[in-house]
This record gives C-alpha cells, sequence and structure tokens, in this order.
C-alpha cells in the first residue's frame, strides 16, 4: 500500500509538470522587461497667453452681452 501511494503520488507530481509545460508552451512564458529604459526628464511645452489678446477677447464677450 506504501508503494502505490508513492507512485501514485509520483504519477500525480508528473501529469501536473507536463500540465504546466503545455500550457506554458501554448500562452507563451512570462515577458521579460527591459532592462535598459532612457532616463531622460520629460520636457513639458507650456505657452504663455498674451495679457492684450486676453483682454481684448474678454471685452468682446462683454460687450456682445451687455
Amino acid at each position: 500500500m506504501k508503494r502505490f501511494k508513492r507512485a501514485l503520488r509520483l504519477s500525480g507530481f508528473i501529469l501536473l509538470i507536463i500540465l504546466a509545460s503545455f500550457g506554458i508552451g501554448i500562452g507563451g512564458g512570462a515577458p521579460i522587461p527591459p532592462s535598459t529604459r532612457k532616463k531622460e526628464p520629460i520636457e513639458v511645452i507650456s505657452e504663455k497667453v498674451d495679457s492684450e489678446r486676453s483682454s481684448e477677447s474678454e471685452s468682446k464677450v462683454l460687450k456682445e452681452k451687455g
């Protein structure tokens, strides 16, 4: 009985290894992340709005409403 349990446990272990290998073969392995990344700072570009243009457009809007 001891021998049978040992053989059954071994066959179950081998079956799990085969199933895992089959799953990895179909789905592919886990992707390896790239180790060399560019570590450059991100540039933020902002534009300044002319105060004359904004005041002109605000005054036009106020004239149209009033």
